[in-house]
Order: C-alpha cells, then structure tokens, then sequence
C-alpha cells in the first residue's frame, strides 16, 4: 500500500489560466527560435545548427517551474553548456579498447558532477550529454564549438525570450525576492528571523536542496506565519477580547484622587474620559510621580514666602494644584471594537504602550493589554 501511494499524482492541478500561459510560451520561444534558425544565414557558419531535444525540457522548467532553482539562467545556460564540454571530452578520450556501451553512462555521471561543481544543474544537461553520446556511437561527431553554439546560444535565447514572456504576464523570472505587502506585514509576529544557514540546513534535513531555494524557503515560512495569525485573530474582534468598564478619571481630578486610584488598583495608567465618556488623554503614574517630587522639592521655600507674606500682614497666595487634565498625554493608540485583534500584533511588538483603547462610536468601551493577548496566544 506505501509502495503504491508514492505513484500518486505529486504535482499541484494547474489553473485553467496557467495551463494556457505556460503552453503558450513554450510554443512561442520555441517556434521563434525554430524560425530565427531558419533564416537565410549563408556564409556564417551555422548552417548545421539545429533545435536539440532537451532544449524541450529546458522550456518545461523555465515556463512551467520558473521559480525553481533549477531553472534559474545560471543553472539553465551553464548547466547545458557545461554538460555539452563533458560529453564532448569523453567522446573525444574514449579508448577504442573501452565498451562502447559504457559512453553514455559516463557522459551522463560526469555531466551531472560538473554541474554540480559549477553549481549549474540543470535536468536537461544530462539529456544534452546523453545526445552527444549516442550520436557519437552513431556516427555523428561534433567539434568543440558546438558546445556554445547552437547548445549554449539556443539555451540562453530560450532564457531571454521567457525572462520577456513572464515579465508580460506580471510574473518574476529570474528569481527574486518578492516585498512583503502591507496587509501581511500588518499580520507579522516579529520573531527572530531564520538566518540563509538556518534555512540551508532545513532544506538539506528535508532533502528539498534543489528544489527550493533559501530565499523561498524564507518567504514560504513567513506566508504560513501569516496565514496562522489570520486564521488564529482574523475573526476575533478587539471587542471580544477587551478589558471591559475600565478604570477611569475625570479631567478635574485632584493629584489626591488620582493618587488613591493608583493606590487602589494594580495599574500604571489612567485613562481620562469626559461626561459623555469620550476619551481624551492618559495619566501616567509615573507623571503623578514626578509632580509630587517637584512639590516636595518646592515645599521649603514655598512656606519661607508664606511667612515673610504673613510678616507683612498680606494674605499669601493660595498653594498650586493640579488637575488630571494638566497631568495628561494624549492615548498612545486606540483602535475600534470591532477592529480584528491580528492587526494589533506588530503594533504591541514595536511600541510599548500601556495599554490599547478600544473605542465604540467615540466613546471609551474598554481596554487591550498586555496580558490580554497573552490569554489568547495561551487558549
């Protein structure tokens, strides 16, 4: 039964849409290079070239596969060129006393290896070494330059007319790494990133090393980041997850009826709402803090001035006072009730707020801290 489910279709079904932009572009490339080969070129020299059959499963990789690092140009132009020198070379130092039906496998073994070493594989080099061979064994021998040309030149047409091909259809061919877009870096859980070595020994533990590139190894890790937040705090709202009837204080608050809040209650700030429960600042403890030390300092020679007012028979000023409104900053952030908690991620991990106000038409419903979103991140 395992035996079998490994014969199952591996591959992803293609859209409607990709099948007929994929098809079409190989027809296209290779049809203009057919016709290109068929122009009166007397007098040049290249009147033997000709397609070669991998050049087929070049086309298949660069059309279909563009992403891939096996169909990259460097792997693609140097992987055909470099497995076309090889195979050349064997035919040319094969021994006569050799078995001649060992050529084509060590044309293919050695092709393989030299594109290793130039970090160029590229599947249908080994095709290309295969061709030569068995042409050899028919026959039919070629020089050196036939390596670059048609093998090499034919290669890197077909490389440039779909890097021309995909750029029309809106697609990135060679590979590159793609911007994040803003919905996904608003979704982002800033984590530590995985280094390129990270991402190297994760494709060689899965043994993915030449079917996937770091870079996209990268990108895939953090879409399915995205995707996990989304579907975790896409469809919980900032409502549901608040701290509802907040402690509050009014903008005529004294330092004395601020001081009893933080007295009373385990918190580092105040919101500050009007009659109708708008809010319109926060009160730090740590601001109430400072004023009282500023008091503290001012206290000796406020009450020298007090005595010298009293020498003089004159009533002194009445001491000053402060009020919540004085004390007061504007709300660091506010969101919504109905705003989904995912986009209060990246937010909460690049500023430290005490606390997120949740809004409902205008007016204070509660608050996200902290430790709400731990709760969440827990259940």
């Amino acid at each position: 039964m395992q035996l079998w489910n490994g014969w199952k279709p591996a591959v992803a079904p293609a859209a409607r849409l990709d099948v007929l932009r994929v098809g079409l572009g190989a027809c296209l490339a290779l049809g203009l290079s057919a016709w290109l080969l068929q122009l009166p070129l007397s007098g040049t020299g290249v009147g033997h070239w000709a397609l070669f059959a991998p050049l087929g499963a070049t086309s298949v990789l660069v059309f279909a596969v563009h992403t891939g690092p096996l169909s990259q140009p460097w792997s693609c132009v140097v992987g055909n060129t470099v497995a076309a020198l090889w195979a050349l070379l064997v035919v040319a130092c094969w021994p006569q006393s050799a078995p001649a039906w060992l050529l084509p496998a060590v044309a293919v073994g050695g092709a393989i290896a030299c594109m290793q070493l130039t970090r160029s594989l590229h599947p249908p080099g080994g095709a290309v070494a295969l061709l030569l061979a068995l042409e050899a064994q028919h026959g039919v021998h070629h020089d050196w330059s036939y390596a670059f040309m048609p093998i090499g030149l034919l290669t890197l047409l077909l490389v440039l007319l779909a890097m021309a091909y995909h750029r029309a259809w809106g697609k990135h061919y060679p590979l590159q790494a793609l911007p994040a877009t803003a919905s996904a870096k608003a979704q982002h859980l800033p984590a530590d990133d995985l280094s390129q070595a990270d991402l190297q020994a994760l494709l060689a533990r899965f043994d993915q090393d030449y079917n996937l590139t770091p870079q996209e190894l990268g990108q895939l890790v953090r879409a399915a980041e995205e995707q996990a937040i989304a579907r975790r705090f896409g469809s919980v709202s900032c409502g549901q997850v608040m701290t509802a009837r907040p402690w509050t204080c009014s903008p005529g608050d004294g330092p004395a009826a601020l001081a009893a809040q933080f007295q009373q209650h385990p918190i580092k700030s105040l919101p500050v709402v009007d009659g109708s429960g708008r809010l319109l600042g926060v009160v730090a403890r740590g601001a109430l803090f400072d004023w009282l030390w500023q008091q503290q300092q001012q206290d000796a020679g406020a009450r020298r001035q007090q005595r010298s007012w009293r020498l003089w028979g004159k009533k002194p000023p009445a001491a000053a006072t402060v009020t919540a409104a004085a004390l007061m900053q504007d709300a660091p952030l506010s969101v919504e009730d109905s705003t989904p908690v995912s986009q209060l991620l990246e937010a909460l991990a690049e500023h430290t707020v005490p606390f997120v106000a949740v809004l409902r038409q205008g007016q204070l419903a509660g608050l996200i801290t902290r430790s709400d979103i731990m709760r969440i991140l827990l259940h």
